[in-house]
């Protein structure tokens, strides 16, 4: 996560819990009476009761490992109120090695923010042990030393939910998986904000994203062929554009490359329906991408060729395949999400119609339903079509309801309508 030079002020506002922004807010005193080492220690007391408090909350959320450690430290603090020497060494030794038990248990931390927190950690204890320095040289850590330690503390810990490892995927991945997640970025992008994501760590969104490329990919995962899929990865594109797109080039060239002909479909579907998927595919990728759209199976290739269709790279090769559609192939396109890429083939097949029953069946099919996609130049095309191309619309019963609809729409004047329909033979359909 990229994050600006923070107002020191600001930083205690950040917090989840009373207690933690009590604990940084008696650090930030302690960095302005220029008493850095109490700074640094009490940030590391901060992170400590912080992370004492993350334990608990996930131990009563049902978390298994959390319920492990919890019992565990209770335990030594009984044996503290029961004046046992052993539980003295047992809760130092938990303090001691609680950074890397939250890594590596809970997975709180990435790689590089458990470097900032040990960093903390030694010189927490360089402040506080007088006998971890030469004798007469006290530590003197640097102001600036001091505030990059607040505001570590804050942003890796205090600021964060208690899910950052595999609980926080887990949940993550049932929320999208279910029915009721929104189909739409925006909506989806405020699930996710209101999710473990909305503070979430550049590795999270990582882990995330390899769920959501792969699973929608893998037979029998809970987000196999979930459209709620697309909503979430263009929602984390939005969130965090940097960290993604770089995760998705790695991933979706993966699954391009080595998905087998008989789940190709799925990989397309990806390509198809996340935004800029194609561009970040290497040339491999893309020449598969481009074959599949030229030779794929018709059925799965129709909810897709829409979005293709605007992919300048392939518009001319999802043209010549629409081309060699038959007509109630392309009704099945139009039916789901075919539209623009369709209107001009519907619009040419109409022109070479020769039989009212032809006639009929391209408008109840391809035209009436794409009539709110077409153009005022369009509709001119199609009343010429009788004078110019031979079509036979003339007395064909929809071309009656085509041209009410465009009278119901107002698309056309009326004095130019009517004068269009007498010169192109269906004076018939003038209304005076």
């Amino acid at each position: 996560m990229n994050e600006g030079l923070y107002d020191i002020e600001v930083l205690a506002n950040r917090c989840r819990s009373d207690q933690s922004r009590e604990h940084v807010t008696e650090a930030i005193r302690c960095y302005k009476a220029g008493a850095y080492r109490a700074t640094i220690v009490t940030a590391w007391i901060a992170i400590v009761f912080d992370l004492l408090d993350k334990i608990r909350e996930l131990s009563l959320s049902g978390d298994a490992a959390a319920k492990l450690l919890e019992g565990k430290y209770a335990g030594y603090i009984a044996q503290i109120n029961n004046q046992s020497q052993d539980g003295i060494k047992g809760a130092l030794e938990f303090e001691r090695k609680i950074l890397e038990t939250c890594r590596d248990t809970l997975q709180f931390f990435d790689s590089q923010q458990f470097v900032d927190l040990e960093r903390l950690r030694e010189d927490r204890h360089r402040c506080a042990h007088p006998s971890f320095q030469d004798l007469g040289v006290p530590y003197y850590p640097s102001a600036e030393q001091a505030r990059l330690h607040i505001r570590n503390a804050v942003i890796h810990v205090l600021a964060m939910p208690p899910v950052q490892g595999k609980s926080a995927l887990a949940k993550l991945k049932i929320l999208i998986a279910s029915d009721y997640f929104p189909l739409d970025v925006k909506s989806a992008e405020v699930h996710l904000r209101g999710s473990s994501l909305g503070n979430g760590t550049d590795a999270l969104f990582k882990s995330i994203i390899d769920s959501l490329i792969f699973g929608f990919v893998t037979l029998n995962d809970p987000l196999h062929h979930k459209p709620q899929v697309y909503a979430a990865l263009n929602a984390l594109i939005e969130m965090r554009p940097t960290v993604v797109a770089e995760r998705l080039k790695k991933n979706l060239n993966s699954v391009v490359v080595s998905a087998p002909d008989k789940d190709f479909t799925s990989a397309a579907a990806l390509i198809a329906w996340v935004k800029g998927a194609l561009e970040v595919l290497d040339a491999p990728a893309k020449d598969k991408i481009k074959r599949y759209v030229m030779v794929g199976p018709t059925v799965a290739l129709l909810s897709q060729l829409e979005s293709f269709y605007f992919m300048p790279s392939l518009t001319s090769v999802v043209v010549d395949r629409i081309d060699s559609l038959s007509i109630d192939e392309l009704a099945v396109g139009v039916t789901s999400n075919l539209r623009y890429a369709a209107k001009w083939r519907a619009i040419d097949l109409l022109g070479l119609a020769r039989s009212w029953s032809a006639v009929n069946d391209i408008f109840d099919k391809l035209i009436l339903p794409l009539f709110g996609y077409l153009t005022v130049e369009e509709i001119k095309l199609i009343i010429r079509m009788p004078s110019e191309t031979g079509a036979d619309l003339i007395s064909a019963h929809s071309y009656a309801l085509f041209i009410e609809n465009v009278r119901k729409h107002s698309l056309l004047k009326k004095e130019e309508l009517n004068e269009m329909l007498t010169k192109h033979h269906a004076s018939y359909l003038v209304v005076v």
